[in-house]
């Protein structure tokens, strides 16, 4: 369970939420959406500790989040980013060189570096060619397979570049998560994702 109780988020002169409160709670889908710029990957990076909330707190499970605690509650968490190639050497064959496949360890020291809008991702890790709808799908559900003792799922627009088939197995994937008990957090502007939440955080109605 996550939760954020009276939380004022600010990045540089910017408030982008202020008094922010809700509860991810276990078994259900929580859907943050909101325009372009509203601020829900900023607010998904603070819910994984890499951002501090100006006011207020983040707590995972009744358990106070912060930049020092925030290495070990993100062992609980499996993150499917919104530029999923950043993952793509899980896709890599069991020949290819050996590559750390730890989702924490990958995204712990390039999530501040991303350049967000591009066909490519620049990041310490070097240029990352795009995936497929198709690769984008199987990695997320191979990364999902692999992270079953992860109780807080956290996905940034999984379903942005995907077929309307594949967002609906995306969908799919997402709800079997929730239905085994787990906290599933969403940051999505997609209809069928919003429609099919149990709760939605609308960052444009703050």
């Amino acid at each position: 369970m996550l939760e954020v109780k009276d939380a004022t988020i600010v990045i540089g002169e910017k408030t982008l939420a202020q008094g922010l409160s809700f509860t991810a709670r276990d078994g259900q889908l929580t859907c943050i959406t909101g325009s372009e710029g509203a601020g829900k990957t900023t607010l998904i990076r603070t819910l994984m500790g890499f951002l501090p909330v100006k006011e207020g707190f983040v707590s995972v499970d009744g358990e106070l989040l912060t930049i020092r605690s925030a290495p070990a509650f993100r062992t609980m968490m499996v993150y499917l980013p919104q530029q999923m190639q950043m993952l793509r050497h899980q896709l890599m064959p069991p020949e290819a060189p050996a590559c750390e496949s730890d989702e924490q360890t990958v995204w712990a020291p390039v999530l501040p570096l991303l350049q967000e809008g591009l066909g490519e991702v620049t990041s310490g890790l070097g240029v990352v060619p795009p995936l497929s709808a198709e690769e984008i799908f199987s990695l997320a559900s191979e990364t999902l397979q692999q992270a079953t003792d992860k109780p807080i799922v956290i996905a940034d627009e999984p379903a942005a570049h995907l077929t309307f088939e594949l967002t609906q197995r995306m969908l799919e994937l997402l709800r079997e998560q929730a239905a085994a008990g787990k906290t599933v957090l969403i940051a999505s502007r997609k209809a069928e994702i919003i429609a099919n939440a149990d709760q939605i955080i609308d960052l444009d109605r703050l």
